[in-house]
């Protein structure tokens, strides 16, 4: 080759060998090394079938997941149904989990109050229906139970203490309003109960529902058999009626030593006292 010569290369490519290499990379990688059921496989779970990276890494991950179950006995594990609506699937679901066949099976013979106390049967049975309705173990059922006979009892306990202090607040504002006539007011109330026939339990429950102010005060007039607004000045005379007789007792009970002596026994001031009484009221003692 003379000097200035240019040569040229020419490369001559086999159009054959070029089809076919085409034809090679439009081929997809797993393409005779996995079958239709494994790519399938893929596709459901949204793997980039095309990337063969991704296909290992996904696989990977299930496999460490996959891991996690080995060796644990099939009882253990639970299937749930895919059709939210298989109430028979799902209630097996909830057998397993410690649901009763039925409501009967929830025991709840250990539910009690803190006295002891069991609960009622109709406490019960509503608490099994609750239970079965809403798919709770056996246990659970039993927790709740109790849960709630808790509560009631601090209820109870919240409404007592404000009963109690409602009436306490009352006693002392009735006791500030009668002033020193406070003790024979309250005799003179309860001799009124008395005389109508109304047990202490019965006053309780008046002094729930009108209040403890009222109720004495109701009590005490009657045992006095008048109002304050009927008195007349009785001084120095024998009781002949009943406005005399109510007059007697309410210089009477301005008279401590006299009220003092009742307190203590005093026979003849007991027998002044319920002769008194018995004429107001025209009930004899």
């Amino acid at each position: 080759m003379a000097d200035g010569d240019t040569t040229t290369t020419t490369t001559t490519t086999d159009p054959g060998a070029a089809a076919a290499a085409t034809a090679a990379a439009a081929k997809p990688w797993y393409e005779g090394k996995a079958d239709a059921e494994t790519v399938g496989y893929w596709q459901n779970k949204a793997w980039k079938a095309d990337d063969p990276v991704t296909i290992a890494l996904e696989a990977t991950k299930a496999a460490r997941e996959a891991q996690k179950f080995v060796g644990v006995p099939p009882e253990q594990l639970i299937r749930l149904p895919k059709d939210a609506k298989d109430e028979a699937g799902w209630n097996s679901v909830y057998q397993r989990l410690g649901k009763p066949n039925d409501p009967k099976g929830y025991d709840l013979s250990a539910v009690k109050f803190a006295d002891g106390t069991a609960i009622d049967d109709a406490f019960a049975d509503t608490i099994r229906q609750t239970a079965f309705a809403n798919h709770l173990p056996k246990d659970a059922a039993t927790a709740f139970a109790q849960s709630v006979v808790k509560f009631m009892e601090g209820a109870d306990a919240a409404e007592a203490a404000e009963k109690t202090a409602k009436i306490n607040t009352e006693k002392a504002e009735l006791d500030k309003s009668w002033g020193p006539n406070k003790d024979l007011n309250k005799l003179t109330a309860m001799q009124g109960a008395k005389r109508l026939g109304v047990s202490p339990e019965d006053i309780t429950a008046l002094e729930n529902v009108v209040g403890y102010s009222r109720v004495m005060e109701i009590f005490r007039k009657i045992g006095a058999g008048t109002s304050e607004d009927t008195f007349v000045d009785g001084k120095g005379t024998v009781p002949t009626t009943q406005a005399s007789a109510q007059a007697r007792l309410t210089e009477l009970q301005a008279d401590k030593q006299w009220v003092d002596r009742l307190f203590k026994g005093d026979a003849a001031a007991r027998r002044e006292h319920e002769s008194l009484i018995a004429q107001i009221t025209g009930v004899a003692a």
